[in-house]
């Protein structure tokens, strides 16, 4: 997840990511968001989709929390195609699925440098625009990026940035620095009450934020560092949880979290009938800095159902969807057009801190995923085996 944005249209970005796949292939492992069966047979598909070539099912591979379920609901009255969502944790067990072939996933949502990874590997479709008229609504300054240059396999579903969720009530003085996540003086306090991201570059980069470097840096001295950090905070943790921060700081189980801004927001404001949010919660970017990301769309290589999804791709980038799932999520849109019809509470949570301002953003760093950067991998490794 990555990218710079100008303040208004940062105001806007959401992660909300769809997915089907289909007709009579492999089935899913799970289906949390929907079910096998017979498609609804009701509404009107968009002018210039071919009803005949659609399936009947769609596979979505996505992060947990990170589309409106009332969206796959429209979806398939709409078009007749379900879409069954299925969730995962990090970018890594999402493209060693794939690896693996014969996935049964149509459509997935890879973070800005998993995109670079699965074009390397062969495991994505390539797009035709052709299919996706409501491209026109994406802010072109988050098109062309270097992971993916010219949108060739991804489309921008969400962006966001990583920084530290906090309960407002055990932090009343507030946070402003990663210390807050590694000082051991400090976290011995609320010991068992925090948590790190699941990440391989996510939380080896606090670790480097925090330890005033780049989080790209690959130094073989300054990742040693890295890992007698994170080995000396291990004890303190939790957990390492991507998968429900944001159920957990609402509860007050954890009252500190390593957390992408969306999932903070998912803890202020609750998720409907899911959880309710607790209005105690804040989200800052530590003064050392912090990740920004952006999540895409990508047809899987071997789905059977492309055509079916673009055809959810281009309904997932129309403003009113867009706006709705961003609103749902928490997420930043990169539909700029959607940013208009975002809610006045919406607006006001970005602006106290949950969306990234002018001099925020300097402070904020891409991910990069090179051969070098291979070695996060093993940092990792080391560090969840201890």
């Amino acid at each position: 997840m990555t990218r710079r944005i100008l303040i208004g249209f940062v105001l806007g970005l959401a992660v909300v990511i769809f997915a089907a796949c289909g007709g009579g292939g492999t089935a899913s492992p799970g289906n949390e968001y929907g079910g096998g069966g017979a498609a609804i047979e009701s509404g009107t598909p968009a002018v210039g989709v071919d009803r005949n070539r659609l399936s009947r099912q769609l596979y979505f591979f996505n992060w947990t929390d990170y589309i409106d379920p009332e969206l796959l609901t429209q979806f398939e009255a709409e078009y007749g195609v379900r879409v069954i969502v299925d969730t995962f944790d990090s970018n890594e067990d999402m493209i060693a699925k794939l690896r693996a072939g014969n996935s049964g996933y149509d459509l997935v949502a890879p973070s800005d440098y998993a995109v670079t990874i699965m074009a390397a590997e062969k495991l994505a479709a390539p797009l035709d625009k052709s299919l996706l008229p409501n491209l026109v609504h994406l802010d072109p300054d988050l098109l062309n990026q270097p992971f993916d240059p010219d949108n060739a396999i991804s489309v921008p579903y969400f962006y966001g940035i990583t920084g530290i969720a906090y309960n407002a009530k055990s932090f009343p003085e507030g946070v402003t620095s990663w210390s807050a996540l590694f000082d051991t003086n400090a976290i011995a306090a609320y010991r068992g009450k925090f948590s790190m991201l699941d990440d391989e570059r996510e939380t080896p980069g606090a670790a480097l934020r925090y330890l005033g470097h780049s989080l790209n840096e690959t130094d073989p001295a300054i990742l040693r560092q890295v890992e007698e950090l994170l080995i000396a905070q291990k004890p303190y943790l939790a957990a390492y949880n991507s998968a429900d921060v944001n159920r957990k700081l609402a509860s007050e189980e954890y009252v500190l979290a390593h957390a992408w801004s969306g999932s903070a927001l998912q803890a202020r404001n609750g998720l409907e009938d899911e959880f309710a949010g607790n209005p105690d919660i804040r989200f800052v970017i530590p003064r050392e800095g912090g990740m920004i990301w952006m999540d895409n769309l990508v047809v899987v290589a071997d789905s059977p159902n492309s055509y079916t999804a673009h055809v959810f791709i281009n309904f997932l980038l129309d403003p009113e969807v867009a706006a709705r799932n961003a609103t749902w999520t928490g997420f930043l849109t990169p539909n700029q057009d959607a940013l208009p019809l975002l809610p006045d509470d919406i607006r006001a949570l970005y602006a106290e801190g949950f969306a990234p301002d002018d001099e925020v953003r300097k402070r904020l760093e891409w991910a990069v995923r090179n051969e070098q950067t291979a070695v996060f991998t093993d940092l990792w490794t080391a560090v969840k085996g201890q």
